[in-house]
C-alpha cells in the first residue's frame, strides 16, 4: 500500500533525510504476512463445525501482520531513495505528516465512524471546570515520536492525564487488543483524584477524545477548556494534527472484525461453498440485521429481487440508464449493483486449490504441482466476504432515525422499511418507463406483488 504526502524540504544540509529538488516524498507501508508458528503440543484436528472451520479460516488466526515504513522521495528523473521510518533524522514537521498518512482513513469509513460518534452523546465533564493541574514542571514533547506509555513503554494507544501529565496506555479491549491499562492503573494509583484524559494523537484544532474515569462518568466527555489545559502542560492545540485512530474508529475496527459464529453442525465435517448465490456480506459494523435481510430476500433463485435485478443484461442496462448527475444516490442503481453482485458469484470463488506434495500423483501422473489460484481466489481464501454493501446501507437508511445509525437493529423491522422503500423506488422507475425498456413488460411489476401472504 503506498499513499503519497508532499513535504517541505529540510534545511538541515547534514540530514539523512531523501535531500532533493523539490518533488512529492512518499510513505511506503509494506505489510508482509508470517505464518503463525506451529504448536508441537497441540494436536491439530479437522475442523467438525461451523465455528471450527471458520475460525481455522479467520486470517488473524492463520497468520501475524509485520508492517514496516519507508520515506520515499522520488526526484524528477524519476530515481528513488528511500530510508526507514520513523528515523532520528526526519524532521519533526516530516515525521508528523507521515504519521498522518499512515493514520489516514478511507471516506467510506470516515462515514461510518461519524455514525457512531453522532450515536454516541458525550456529555460536558463535571470535572472539567476548574479542573486541578499539578505544577510538576511536566512538559510534553510535540514529537510524537517520543510519547509512550510510563508503565509499559507503549507507544500506540496513548493517554495523557490533564491533571498531572501522566502519559499511559488505553484499557485493554476484550479481545485483547487496546493497550495494558496504564492510563486507569495511573488514575487508581493517585487516589481516584483526576479522572481526565485525553487521547493523544486525536487532538486537533477542533477536538479530541477525552475520557473520564470517575467511576460517575465512566465514558467519553467534552471538556469546552481543553486547549487552555493542554497548554499547561506544553502543548498548543493548533499545532497538532490527528496521529492516531479515535475511539470510534476503533469501535468500528472491533465491530467489522467480530466473528460471533454459531454452532449449528455438530459433527458434520463442512465444506466451503463458492460460485453464484454463495457470496457473502462483509460486516460494515453492527450491519448483520441488515446482511441477513439481503441474503434471506435473495436465497432462492426464484426470488423476485434475484429474477429482477440479479440478471446481468439487466443489471447492466439499469446502470447504464442511471441518473447521470448521481447514480450513488438511485436505490434502482444501488439495487441492481447490489443483486448482480450476489447472483454473479463473481465475488465468490473457490479457495486455491493446494499444490500437490512429494509423492503425490498431479496431472498426467508426474506428480505436477496444481496451478495456481488466482488473485481473486487468494483474495477470497483470506478474507471470505468481498462484498461491502456500504452505498446500499447508506441510501437505504438515510432520513430514518434507526437504520441512519451504526446501532444494532431489529431484522423484521429492516425488513419491512426496506420492501417500502424497494416500493418506492419501483414505482418512480416504473412510471418513468425506465423497467419497461430495461427488462421487458414480464417483470416490470412491483415486488410486492410477488409475494404470496
Amino acid at each position: 500500500l503506498i499513499k503519497k504526502v508532499r513535504v517541505p524540504k529540510p534545511d538541515d544540509p547534514h540530514s539523512h533525510t531523501p535531500s532533493l529538488t523539490p518533488s512529492p516524498r512518499y510513505v511506503l507501508i509494506k505489510k508482509v504476512r508470517v505464518a503463525k508458528p506451529d504448536d508441537p503440543e497441540k494436536v491439530k484436528e479437522e475442523p467438525k463445525t461451523m465455528n471450527d472451520l471458520l475460525q481455522a479460516t479467520l486470517p488473524e488466526n492463520r497468520y501475524d501482520e509485520v508492517v514496516s515504513l519507508e520515506l520515499v522521495a522520488v526526484d524528477p528523473s524519476g530515481s528513488t531513495s528511500a530510508i526507514p521510518f520513523p528515523h532520528d533524522d526526519v524532521p519533526m514537521m516530516v515525521a508528523s505528516a507521515a504519521e498522518a498518512v499512515v493514520a489516514h482513513q478511507a471516506a467510506g469509513d470516515a462515514e461510518a465512524v461519524n455514525t457512531l460518534v453522532e450515536d454516541e452523546e458525550r456529555p460536558v465533564s463535571k470535572y472539567a471546570e476548574g479542573l486541578v493541574q499539578l505544577d510538576n514542571g511536566v512538559k510534553i514533547s510535540p514529537d510524537s515520536s517520543k510519547w509512550e506509555c510510563a508503565e509499559s513503554g507503549m507507544k500506540e494507544n496513548l493517554w495523557l492525564n490533564l491533571s498531572t501529565g501522566y502519559i499511559g496506555s488505553g484499557r485493554k479491549n476484550w479481545d485483547g487488543s487496546g493497550g495494558t491499562n496504564g492510563g486507569l492503573n495511573h488514575y487508581t494509583a493517585t487516589g481516584n483524584l483526576y479522572p481526565l484524559a485525553v487521547k493523544l494523537g486525536t487532538i486537533t484544532p477542533t477536538d479530541a477524545d477525552v475520557y473520564s474515569y470517575a467511576p460517575d462518568e465512566d465514558q467519553m466527555v467534552k471538556v469546552p477548556k481543553l486547549g487552555e489545559y493542554l497548554k499547561h502542560w506544553g502543548i498548543n492545540i493548533m499545532d497538532l494534527q490527528k496521529t492516531d485512530k479515535s475511539m470510534a474508529e476503533m469501535e468500528l475496527d472491533l465491530n467489522q472484525n467480530a466473528e460471533l459464529w454459531a454452532i449449528t453442525e455438530k459433527g458434520a465435517k463442512l465444506e466451503p461453498v463458492s460460485g453464484p448465490g454463495f457470496t457473502g456480506l462483509v460486516n460494515l459494523g453492527n450491519s448483520c440485521y441488515m446482511n441477513s435481510t439481503l441474503q434471506l430476500l435473495m436465497a432462492s433463485p426464484a426470488s423476485p429481487l434475484l429474477l429482477k435485478y440479479g440478471d446481468k443484461a439487466i443489471a447492466d442496462s439499469l446502470i447504464a440508464t442511471a441518473p447521470t448527475d448521481a447514480p450513488a444516490e438511485d436505490p434502482i442503481t444501488q439495487l441492481a449493483k447490489l443483486a448482480n453482485g450476489i447472483a454473479s458469484g463473481d465475488y465468490s470463488v473457490a479457495p486455491p486449490t493446494p499444490t500437490t506434495t512429494d509423492g503425490d500423483e498431479g496431472k498426467d501422473g508426474a506428480g505436477a504441482a496444481a496451478e495456481g489460484p488466482s488473485a481473486a481466489a487468494a483474495m477470497a481464501s483470506e478474507f471470505g466476504a468481498l462484498l461491502k454493501p456500504r452505498m446500499f446501507k447508506t441510501l437505504v437508511g438515510r432520513g430514518h432515525s434507526e437504520f441512519s445509525s451504526g446501532r444494532q437493529q431489529d431484522a423484521e423491522e429492516y425488513l419491512q422499511h426496506l420492501l417500502e422503500f424497494i416500493g418506492r423506488a419501483e414505482h418512480q422507475a416504473s412510471s418513468s418507463g425506465r423497467f419497461t425498456t430495461c427488462m421487458g413488460p414480464t417483470l416490470d411489476k412491483p415486488i410486492a406483488s410477488w409475494c404470496v401472504h
